[in-house]
């Protein structure tokens, strides 16, 4: 068990030793995401992100595309040209499920808790030209404290296989979505130390004042 303050006692290159004392913030531990887990009485995150079902969709532009997002729904692409639909609207998927906290397999991969960021799947979407199957994505959301909701970045790590990274600030009462504490420099005080002759000298300096 730390205590609030720690002292550290260094020797400089002047061979003069120094008691220094680390800030409280240095020597707390930081709560574990697990232990506040349990200890976190309010909603999932599926019901924190319901609401989003009866929201507007959210669209953003990249480019040429237009991606328009429909919680729960779709996801669909198209282009737009003085503010009408131009072309074809392509599906990029229908809603088919969401990452699930509580399942067993789904916490051993811990890569949406190290990452801190909640999923959906979409799947079915239009039918791809480049590998003749059907499109689909994966859509993550992020907590940004402060925000609404809004897709912050679209990503085609593979041909017609999208990502959909969402900002929104309903999720960030939860636990595992929660952005870590930063980590401010904090100062460390330090002063020589006294060795015992020294210390003598000094008991006796006040004792003469």
């Amino acid at each position: 068990q730390h205590q609030a303050e720690d002292v550290v006692t260094v020797a400089s290159k002047f061979k003069q030793r120094y008691e220094c004392r680390l800030p409280p913030a240095a020597v707390w531990r930081q709560p574990d995401p697990e232990e506040e887990a349990q200890l976190y009485n309010g909603s999932g995150v599926a019901e924190l992100l319901r609401p989003m079902a009866a929201a507007p969709c959210l669209v953003k532009t990249k480019d040429w595309w237009t991606y328009e997002f429909c919680y729960g729904k779709h996801i669909q692409q198209y282009h737009v040209e003085e503010s009408e639909i131009k072309g074809d609207i392509l599906f990029l998927g229908y809603y088919q499920s969401a990452f699930d906290w509580d399942d067993e397999t789904a916490k051993a991969s811990k890569q949406h808790r190290l990452k801190r960021y909640h999923s959906q799947s979409y799947v079915n979407g239009s039918r791809c030209d480049l590998t003749g199957r059907a499109r689909e994505a994966e859509v993550r959301f992020l907590c940004e404290e402060g925000a609404g909701d809004y897709i912050a970045r679209v990503d085609e790590p593979q041909s017609c296989s999208y990502v959909l990274t969402v900002h929104t600030t309903r999720i960030c009462h939860h636990p595992f979505l929660r952005p870590p504490a930063g980590a401010a420099p904090q100062p460390i005080l330090c002063q020589p130390a006294l060795s015992p002759a020294q210390y003598v000298q000094y008991v006796r300096a006040q004792v003469c004042e």
